[in-house]
């Protein structure tokens, strides 16, 4: 009886070209995720230039486009609009600028911050740390935080709520600013160092708000004072019961 068989040279050939097609199709996918990921990279550069050059309301997509040497379709392919743009660009900026500024670790003893008024304890000191450390921040960045700080400004009265994730037009969502003073806050006020007169995360907001706008209100004011107007205002709005 005559039987069929399958060449297993023919399989074996089939397999390897299957084989080497997925690995062009792996090559290729790749090769298009680097491409991408570089015109990212490009993109994101040339808008940090341009805002911090030109300002919020002046910049168009047109202009980060062809300093990024890309076409203004390209970008759109990457960023939905320019408030998209912006918030990826400043949290890049925000990020880089953290790392920059190791965590300040307040002495045990340390009571008092700069020529301010004496600190009730060891939380506030935090917050009065980690505010001197964002306004750092803020002003080695003044004129992309102050394009930014318009961006937000622009965006929130435009959908008049807070951030909502997930939102990638939102630019507020790329950089959490308010939270971490939110976390001190709310740590002064379980301590009993601050009072429970307003909500820690809308307080932290305004805070937030007011770093940003002392960038292009007050270009030439050191990050310290900054800093120290903003613990005045906290500890002045949240002010502890007295014992």
């Amino acid at each position: 009886m005559a039987t069929s068989e399958r060449p297993e040279g023919r399989d074996e050939d089939a397999r390897a070209r299957a084989g080497d097609s997925q690995a062009r199709r792996d090559s290729r996918r790749r090769t298009a995720l680097a491409r991408r990921a570089r015109t990212r990279t490009a993109l994101l550069t040339a808008a940090r230039a341009v805002f911090a050059d030109q300002g919020w309301v002046e910049t168009r997509i047109e202009d980060v486009a062809r300093v990024a040497g890309v076409s203004p379709a390209t970008t759109y392919n990457h960023f939905s609009s320019k408030h998209a743009l912006i918030g990826a660009a400043y949290a890049v900026a925000w990020q880089e600028g953290l790392d920059a500024e190791p965590e300040e670790e307040p002495a045990p003893e340390e009571t008092t911050t700069g020529e301010g008024p004496p600190l009730p304890g060891a939380r506030t000191e935090a917050l009065a740390a980690h505010l001197r450390r964002i306004s750092r921040v803020a002003r080695r960045h003044q004129a992309l935080t102050a394009a930014f700080a318009c961006a937000v400004q622009d965006y929130t009265a435009r959908v008049q709520r807070p951030p909502v994730a997930p939102d990638p037009e939102d630019p507020r969502l790329g950089t959490p600013v308010p939270e971490p003073i939110a976390v001190l806050l709310d740590a002064g006020q379980r301590s009993g160092e601050l009072g429970h007169q307003r909500d820690p995360a809308d307080l932290a907001e305004q805070l937030t708000f007011l770093l940003f706008l002392r960038c292009f209100t007050h270009p030439d004011e050191d990050a310290a004072d900054t800093a120290e107007m903003l613990l005045a205002i906290a500890v002045g709005v949240l002010p502890a019961a007295r014992r």
